[in-house]
């Protein structure tokens, strides 16, 4: 069955929400390391930083094997995949509406651009979740399933 090019836009997207992670737990495992390193190393604060940090870090290794298991999953039009990302583009968009109200106040955000992005990532979630709910869509991913093994 032919892969819907809308489904490798979505399967391409995953794939860069998978990179950004893993370069994010590569940065908390480096300010881990950086203060594990340091001078005042044996400070509580120093030490629940580098905690901090090995727990982001590994938190953030987890959901990028995640995206990067929904990426081969959707550019295999599995539908375990479909589903799985419907509900964690589901719980993405409510994160994202959770943040730009527990970020409002935040000083050091500036407003204009954090609305811009909160706004870019509620589009692109909201559309990637309408296509994936169309019944030509549906069928694509069920018509995969339903093919008996040969």
């Amino acid at each position: 069955m032919k892969r819907p090019a809308g489904v490798t836009i979505i399967a391409v997207l995953t794939f860069f929400g998978a990179a950004l992670l893993a370069l994010g737990s590569i940065a908390f495992f480096f300010v881990a390391v950086m203060v594990m390193t340091g001078g005042d190393a044996g400070d509580p604060i120093s030490v629940a930083i580098a905690g901090m940090g090995v727990a982001g870090g590994f938190s953030m290794l987890v959901l990028a094997g995640g995206a990067a298991c929904l990426t081969i999953g959707v550019a295999q039009l599995s539908e375990w995949a479909r589903i799985a990302s419907i509900a964690s583009i589901a719980v993405g968009i409510g994160c994202t509406i959770f943040s730009l109200f527990a970020l409002k106040g935040y000083l050091v955000i500036p407003v204009l651009p954090s609305i811009l992005c909160h706004l870019l990532v509620m589009a692109t979630a909201v559309w990637m979740l309408a296509y994936l709910l169309l019944p030509r869509v549906r069928q694509v991913f069920g018509a995969l399933t339903a093919e008996p093994a040969q």
